[in-house]
């Protein structure tokens, strides 16, 4: 009996052997080694010299190398990453960062108090905006960066926190090389930078916590085309994707043979909606009356689930639902077309009038659909089908007629996001729309709240103002995920979770 039983006990451990020599790692354990494959429409003219990455694609690549002092969980709100603690004083102003002490680049040199100040000088050099409200950085310990600011702005918390992403000090003095490679605190590093086309990293011993990462490295291919993309997902030439087209991404998700994995939080998704042109006085729109009724005519849930797949997210308000600044008292805009239509004759427009939809060919029909709404409403649209360029240079300069897209960035912070489409001189939309003052009052009063809780309250308070009562940027209609598909054996990679652009590799692994 004993000898059958030791006979069992070594065909299980022969068992165990041939399993995780074959890769097949035991359920939460994870294992080391092999390179992780990902695929997806992104790119960046540089990995290396983190301040000429100016857009949110481009952390896909800062979060594998670099790293910031604050980071977001699951939730949207924000957590330590290379700070540990931080200090908010509006009467001084001034932000005091207590920094993660035992940190190092990847070539060895020390992650402290003066490769922050260093770094922060080399993005004010180089002119980025989160940087700008920071007068002077001030050394307390070698731990201790007290930045001193030129005003009280509660956003640069954000700016400063999340879009500043460290570099050595020493990998800094030769910025042609750096803008090829990459020396950071992050769990990998560049090794081939081919622009446009591939990226490849490798495992960085120095990285800071203990046994990680877990992989050895990370290769990132640029395929543009979403269905060239999928088929070689399919045929095993990469681990994980993004898919940035709703039906293919339907596809994929329709087999069940995949994984995805969503943005939980909503941070980094781009909200899409219709913005009226309101800053002509002789347009229909510049009257409120009017751009409400034009957010009831639209049906967002018909459109949602016409063109979804069940991969849109419904919103009122420019936040993700579950969003620390979204708010649920918002009423929004329910469907109703005789609303519109008495809101229309309230504003002296019984019969309705002509105008014009600017909108690009992928969300041709979709805006086809919107006209057709407003047009049994009495708000009859010509659509006006332009490139991507076109369309940008109409937003940026507030030159669209009638009605256009309008797409923004979700973050937990509006003061630093609408501000850029609410201010005067903002970057997006700005030019084509009102600046009544109550709102450009609330925008600073958001900006200059003296604590966390102050300042999501004036929020909440912003997104009844902007949308229930002025509808001063239309009406928003949905989040667009961008979900990611991989193989089950990827584990604990975090893609797009906590900001669409962003994952956790230090913890990535393969199960296999």
């Amino acid at each position: 009996m004993q000898k059958k039983f030791l006979s069992v006990l070594l065909a299980l451990a022969l068992l165990f052997t041939l399993i995780v020599r074959s890769g097949e790692a035991a359920e939460g354990d994870p294992q080391y080694g092999g390179v992780l494959r990902y695929a997806s429409h992104f790119t960046t003219s540089t990995p290396g010299y983190t301040p000429e990455n100016t857009n949110n694609a481009s952390l896909t690549f800062l979060t594998i190398a670099y790293e910031s002092l604050l980071y977001y969980d699951t939730d949207g709100s924000m957590i330590p990453k290379l700070a540990v603690e931080w200090t908010m004083d509006a009467e001084e102003p001034s932000l005091t960062w207590k920094l993660r002490q035992g940190v190092k680049f990847a070539d060895g040199a020390d992650f402290n108090a003066e490769a922050v100040k260093i770094n922060i000088e080399e993005y004010q050099k180089f002119g980025r905006n989160e940087t700008a409200n920071i007068d002077r950085c001030e050394i307390i310990d070698d731990h201790t960066i007290k930045m001193h600011l030129k005003a009280w702005n509660s956003s640069t918390l954000e700016a400063v926190g999340f879009f500043v992403y460290y570099m050595s000090p020493e990998a800094l003095k030769d910025v042609d090389t750096l803008r090829e490679s990459s020396c950071g605190t992050g769990p990998f590093q560049i090794v081939e930078f081919n622009p446009g086309i591939s990226f490849k990293y490798v495992r960085n011993d120095n990285y800071w916590r203990e046994g990680k990462p877990y992989l050895d490295g990370i290769e990132i291919y640029v395929v543009e085309e979403p269905t060239t993309r999928s088929f070689a997902f399919q045929a095993g030439e990469y681990d994980i994707i993004t898919m940035n087209d709703l039906t293919v991404a339907f596809q994929l998700d329709n087999s069940g043979q995949y994984v995805r994995q969503d943005n939980l939080s909503g941070q980094g998704l781009v909200a899409t909606g219709l913005i009226p042109r309101s800053s002509d006085p002789e347009s229909p729109f510049a009257d409120h009356r009017v751009r409400q009724a034009m957010c009831y005519a639209i049906d967002t849930d018909a459109i949602i689930n016409a063109f979804g797949y069940g991969m849109l997210i419904g919103t009122n308000q420019w936040a993700a639902p579950g969003a620390p600044t979204f708010n649920p008292n918002v009423r929004g805009y329910p469907h109703d077309i005789e609303k519109a239509k008495a809101l229309l004759a309230e504003a002296g427009y019984p019969d309705g009038f002509n105008t014009i939809m600017t909108t690009n060919a992928g969300n041709r029909d979709m805006f086809t659909a919107a006209a057709n709404m407003l047009g049994e409403a009495g708000i009859r649209c010509e659509i006006n089908l332009v490139d991507e360029t076109a369309q940008v240079h109409l937003y940026s300069t507030g030159t669209w007629q009638g009605i256009m897209g309008h797409y923004h960035s979700i973050t937990p912070d509006l003061g630093l996001y609408m501000g850029r489409h609410l201010d005067y001189e903002g970057a997006f939309y700005s030019a084509g729309i009102l600046h009544p003052d109550e709102p450009m009052a609330l925008l600073q009063a958001i900006r200059v709240a003296p604590s966390i809780e102050e300042k999501l309250r004036l929020e909440h308070e912003m997104q009844i103002l902007i949308y229930d009562e002025l509808a001063l940027f239309g009406q928003p209609m949905f989040v667009q995920n961008e979900p990611t598909f991989k193989y089950g054996y990827v584990m604990d990679d975090n893609r797009s979770v906590q900001h669409v652009h962003t994952w956790s590799l230090e913890n990535a692994w393969l199960n296999k």
